[in-house]
């Protein structure tokens, strides 16, 4: 296949779609759900929109279709990790963690003006770190973290709308199925995110409005059943987790303080909550890759007593592991468990995307690190530090989700009579 139109990265999925070459189509139709449904921009909310270089072309298109919303400002930030390495790589070491004022006054203006987020994930670069420092990886993390920790406190608390999605690209093929030839692997890939992505229906936008309210619906089932703890177990995990008295489950779609609905992540296909942090007991056995501070960590696994990590280990880049564990003490703690089944599209595909997007929705997971406080029992902007601890809500600098799931997980929940109750059989939702 020959290249030309600029936006020729999703020709071939017309042509899956429906045997023509008509890319402004089929890049309209995932623009849409990702603003109208993702998003659920309103008229004169301003955008930002973060992205690589490689899928700057999708954000523009994305930007059109917020412009067409009724958005009365779109802004896109490029940045990427070619850019860390060359910061990691010859940057004075005493610089590494230094970020100018204005990149958190910036955030502080998006956030008193209610601005939305977009983030296109740069699969395109997913190894372009893997040979360099941790150590200095780390302090730039770290530092860049911090420089943005009140506005990210108000993404994840729900309080401002925000999506995340991934556009295919050669790279990101390549890295999947493993050769290098590129147009078949790219042709693979697009073609499973189109179905993924319900692209092929005939109102992807009513489609994903409607699986996220299915989601919600399950969520709300969950809610009510007051669970005292959550049990995983088979393949090698055998985890149980402690869940907040009176705190709420959540997927599909979230809802701001203003009650505006939006799509966290698109796709999506959990139903999650903010465990007691306190009460993590068990192992747990990582089942796909996770990228940690930028290296792709494989064979990981967990030792968990009263709530904390206690012993762990890796088959590749334990290294990585080991620094985002002493990121701060609350990385050592759960501050997320999501229940995923093999109704999945995205396990369905059987494909590993290398990306948490993607992966986390293909299976059961656990994430190390910062909680959501909006899962709490009347909770508005979270509280303090300290009050969301005491409120056994993690807190931390960092959250990355490790996938535990399979196609023979089971998930049972017990009440605070003990009693027990089925959630997930042999891989399949129950309730």
């Amino acid at each position: 296949m020959v290249i030309k139109h600029r936006y020729d990265y999703f020709a071939v999925w017309q042509t899956i779609l429906e045997g023509e070459f008509v890319t402004e189509e089929i890049l309209k139709k995932y623009a849409d759900v990702v603003i109208e449904a993702g998003i659920n921009l309103q008229k004169d909310q301003c955008l930002l929109i973060t992205c690589g270089v490689d899928n700057y072309d999708f954000a523009l298109v994305a930007a059109q279709a917020a412009y067409e919303k009724g958005a009365r400002y779109v802004d896109i930030s490029v940045s990427g990790s070619k850019l860390t390495k060359i910061k990691s790589r010859y940057s004075n070491p005493e610089n590494l963690s230094f970020v100018p004022n204005f990149v958190t006054g910036r955030t502080m203006e998006m956030l008193a003006d209610d601005w939305a987020h977009l983030r296109l994930d740069n699969t395109e670069e997913t190894d372009e770190l893997a040979d360099e420092d941790i150590s200095k990886l780390e302090s730039i993390s770290r530092a860049e973290r911090n420089a943005i920790k009140l506005f990210t406190k108000q993404l994840i608390s729900f309080n401002k709308k925000w999506c995340i999605i991934a556009v295919p690209g050669r790279k990101w093929a390549d890295k999947i199925f493993g050769n290098h030839y590129t147009e078949a692997n790219y042709e693979k890939l697009s073609g499973a995110i189109s179905k993924i992505l319900r692209l092929d229906s005939p109102d992807p936008v009513q489609t994903w409005k409607e699986h996220a309210a299915k989601l919600h619906n399950r969520s709300v089932k969950l809610s009510q059943m007051k669970l005292d703890r959550v049990r995983f177990w088979g393949g090698g995990t055998d985890l149980e987790i402690g869940v907040i008295p009176g705190s709420k489950w959540k997927g599909g779609y979230s809802e701001t303080f203003s009650n505006s609905k939006f799509i966290p992540n698109l796709p999506t296909e959990e139903v999650f909550t903010t465990p007691d942090f306190t009460r993590t007991k068990g192992m747990a056995k990582v089942t796909r890759p996770v990228k940690v501070l930028e290296k792709t960590v494989t064979g990981a696994w967990f030792e968990f007593k009263e709530g904390k990590v206690v012993n762990f280990g890796a088959d590749q880049n334990k290294e990585a592991l080991e620094k985002f564990l002493e990121v701060d003490e609350g990385a050592k703690y759960l501050g997320e468990a999501a229940l995923v089944d093999s109704s999945s599209p995205i396990f369905q595909s059987g494909i590993v995307f290398n990306s948490i997007l993607y992966d986390e929705n293909a299976a059961c997971h656990i994430a190390l690190g910062r909680g959501f406080s909006s899962v709490l029992p009347e909770s508005e902007d979270g509280g303090s530090e300290s009050d969301l601890k005491k409120r056994k809500c993690n807190v931390s600098l960092v959250h990355t989700d490790f996938m535990i799931g399979h196609e023979s997980i089971n998930v049972s929940g017990f009440d605070g009579s003990n009693k027990e109750i089925e959630i997930i059989k042999n891989g399949k939702f129950v309730i």
